[in-house]
C-alpha cells in the first residue's frame, strides 16, 4: 500500500463505542450482509453435495 493511503488511514479514526467495538458491527445493513454471505455459502455447498451425489 502507497505511504499516502496508509497516512490517510491512520488519520481516519474508526467510529467505536466506548467499549471499543467497532459500531459497523452493529448495523443492520453488514448483519445483513453477513448472513446472505452465509446463506449463500451453506446453499453451495448443500448443491456440491446433492449434485455429487445426484451424478
Amino acid at each position: 500500500m502507497e505511504s499516502s493511503t496508509r497516512e490517510i488511514f491512520e488519520r481516519t479514526p474508526q467510529p467505536r463505542y466506548p467499549n471499543g467495538e467497532r459500531k459497523l458491527a452493529r448495523d443492520p445493513f453488514m448483519q445483513a450482509t453477513w448472513v446472505l454471505l452465509g446463506a449463500a455459502a451453506l446453499g453451495q455447498l448443500v448443491l456440491l453435495f446433492w449434485l455429487d451425489l445426484m451424478f
